[in-house]
């Protein structure tokens, strides 16, 4: 099972075709979630689009296709426990970033992303696409 993280929606909503077909692929062996962490960064961009109305609009239909994984105690519990151990290391993760980290190893999925380096020493199973 995987999770998109919200660059890969990104651009898979400005027109990436190849990566489009690689979830389309992927969507019928497995099941793909999107976090509320990501669904508010995605809505962060639209709103600030020159035309939010079309791009909300568009965000809504692609993600329609998708279930939304929100932070659960689990996940809440996670961010906090890797977060001091982060901050032990000297290392920093956005804390968007290190929220969708969590849901993702509390629901053990692997996420999809072209940013890899967002999510080092967060524990969780990556794939870049």
């Amino acid at each position: 099972m995987y999770c998109l993280d919200t660059n890969i929606v990104v651009d898979i909503l400005r027109g990436d075709s190849s990566l489009r077909s690689k979830l389309d692929e992927m969507s019928e062996i497995f099941d793909v979630f999107i976090t509320s962490i990501s669904l508010c960064e995605l809505y962060r961009g639209a709103y600030g689009h020159s035309n939010p109305e079309e791009k909300i609009k568009i965000l809504e239909e692609f993600i329609s296709n998708f279930d939304l994984l929100t932070l659960e105690k689990e996940s809440c519990d996670e961010f906090g426990k890797v977060y001091k151990n982060l901050e032990k290391k000297g290392s920093v993760v956005k804390e968007f970033d290190l929220m969708i980290a969590c849901i993702v190893k509390t629901n053990d999925l692997v996420l999809v992303t072209r940013d890899k380096k967002h999510f080092v020493d967060t524990g969780i199973k990556i794939e870049t696409w």
